[in-house]
């Protein structure tokens, strides 16, 4: 696994972003943007479940939509089964439903095109 996984599994889950959240915060944001910055397509199965368990349980400034841009590239690589697990794997609600619910209409999309 490559080490921008290693440090977001040590960093945990995300947290909620807060009103109360004062300037401490930031090094904790910068930390997690440089890291999921410096991720490069294509993801294995193995970083994506790291990525998927991380999203905060509604948003933390912004990040959240970093993660989802690299999880939904995952679509391109597995079968629907693995992918849909991997969303199954989501702490947060939210963004588990958020999730299925773009699948859903891509693929309708898609069958569309067919």
């Amino acid at each position: 696994m490559r080490q921008e996984f290693v440090y977001l599994t040590e960093l945990g889950r995300m947290p909620n972003e807060s009103l109360s959240d004062d300037e401490s915060i930031d090094k904790l944001i910068n930390l997690y943007d440089e890291l999921l910055e410096n991720i490069t397509l294509p993801l294995s199965y193995e970083e994506a479940l790291v990525l998927v368990r991380i999203f905060p349980e509604s948003a933390f400034y912004d990040l959240q939509w970093a993660l989802l841009r690299l999880v939904e590239s995952m679509v391109k690589y597995e079968n629907e089964v693995n992918y849909l697990h991997l969303i199954k794997q989501c702490p947060s609600e939210e963004w588990r439903n958020a999730m299925m619910d773009r699948y859903k209409n891509r693929k309708k999309t898609n069958s569309k095109e067919k």
